[in-house]
């Protein structure tokens, strides 16, 4: 897509990248931009003295110098560029991560060129990693990202960059991917007690109704999460619906998590304490569920389920 004058001299175009892409992204001539670094002026101070000097006293062996220099810097321009000239890059669906903690963004780099690339860095914010690819190699990088809050958090700028192959000059493109990320709350134990045993309604029953390898007692409606080996397949044979098997087990508890049970914390530290209860029951095989103000997942278990409800409560007070 051809861009208009006042978007190609942009400064957010050199330091953030185009608009964001939600596929992958090969690296063409107008996404590739190149300027000297510490090195690279170092050298052109070095060389303007040679070349001064040899003026001064017309001395032809300076001049040689003084020009192959500016030569061989001139051409490592072009080899710097050509490093990253035709790489492919696409992000890779990046797995949910909790609040406070590391998480791995990966990208998928392509080499169709045919051409070695060496000594590449990959920068997302203050984290970098290096790599080389070879001909016509796909691979996969990783990036540690951390955030901070929990929620949706869209990707910053990706940088590739290189200074190859004489270190004086810094090849870099900037890339923007149209892709969210899901941060769950931080799991923290305030020290609040979780009442197993509740009265009424939400009574956590021994020798309730759990799939398990005991006597059958009947069906219930599928629930997502569950193994298709507990599937009542003759059921679905019959157009009967879409059923799973039912045993009794001799131990089987099943846990309401409730807002109301953290009453003395505010509203975060609640998400986070019920955060590190949904994995502790899940560590535990408990059957629980998650009542938030507006929100009630009944309960089950399995990692769909402690995904659905992480992500409610990673969404809290989200629009």
């Amino acid at each position: 897509m051809a861009l208009t004058l006042s978007k190609r001299m942009s400064l957010r175009r050199f330091t953030k990248g185009e608009a964001p892409q939600h596929s992958s992204i090969q690296l063409n001539y107008r996404r590739i931009f190149i300027l000297p670094n510490k090195g690279g002026l170092s050298l052109l101070v070095v060389i303007l003295l040679m070349l001064i000097a040899s003026i001064n006293y017309n001395n032809s062996m300076g001049f040689v110098f003084s020009f192959l220099l500016a030569a061989s810097a001139q051409m490592s321009t072009f080899y710097s560029v050509k490093n990253l000239y035709g790489l492919i890059i696409s992000p890779s669906k990046t797995p949910p991560c909790y609040a406070g903690s590391s998480g791995q963004m990966k990208l998928l780099i392509k080499e169709t060129k045919g051409v070695e690339r060496w000594a590449i860095k990959a920068s997302y914010l203050h984290q970098q990693t290096f790599f080389d690819v070879q001909k016509n190699q796909a691979l996969l990088i990783t990036l540690p990202i951390k955030f901070k809050q929990r929620g949706w958090h869209t990707l910053d700028t990706i940088t590739l960059s290189t200074t190859f192959p004489f270190g004086f000059f810094r090849a870099w493109s900037p890339l923007l991917f149209n892709q969210a990320i899901l941060v769950y709350p931080q799991p923290i134990d305030s020290g609040l007690s979780l009442e197993i045993n509740q009265p009424g309604d939400e009574q956590n029953k021994a020798a309730s109704n759990q799939v398990g390898t005991d006597d059958f007692i009947g069906l219930k409606p599928y629930q997502q999460g569950q193994s298709y080996r507990q599937v009542n397949w003759k059921a679905f044979a019959a157009e009967k619906g879409f059923y799973s098997n039912q045993f009794s087990a001799e131990e089987s508890i099943s846990v309401w998590l409730d807002w109301h049970f953290c009453q003395p914390l505010d509203t975060e530290a609640k998400l986070s304490q019920l955060c590190f209860w949904l994995l502790d029951c899940e560590a535990q095989g408990l059957e629980y569920g998650l009542r938030l103000p507006g929100v009630e997942q009944q309960p089950n278990h399995g990692h769909a389920h402690l995904h659905t409800c992480l992500k409610a409560l990673a969404l809290y007070g989200h629009s």
